[in-house]
């Protein structure tokens, strides 16, 4: 079991990485394509980059739902304020 869940999170970490810089190349094409004014690659590099912002969240959503550690929260009962003394 804990092969698999180190095997997803190592699946996991990748994809963030590839979408990631994807991502950032697709920034680098727009930036491009506006100072060459081609707009229709403006347009291709920006639903690309959009496409790869989304998958990199749901990667890093995947991720922290694998790393986290449940958690275990302690309840302690409030004070009653008339059992307090504030004079």
């Amino acid at each position: 079991m804990k092969i698999a869940l180190r095997a997803e999170q190592d699946v996991q970490y990748l994809a963030t990485f590839v979408h990631g810089v994807l991502a950032a190349l697709h920034a680098l094409g727009i930036a491009y394509n506006v100072k060459r004014r081609n707009w229709f690659d403006v347009a291709a590099h920006s639903a690309a980059m959009t496409y790869d912002i989304w998958a990199t969240a749901k990667h890093l959503d995947a991720l922290g739902r694998l790393t986290t550690p449940p958690r275990i929260t302690l309840i302690k009962p409030i004070q009653a304020l008339s059992k307090t003394d504030f004079t």
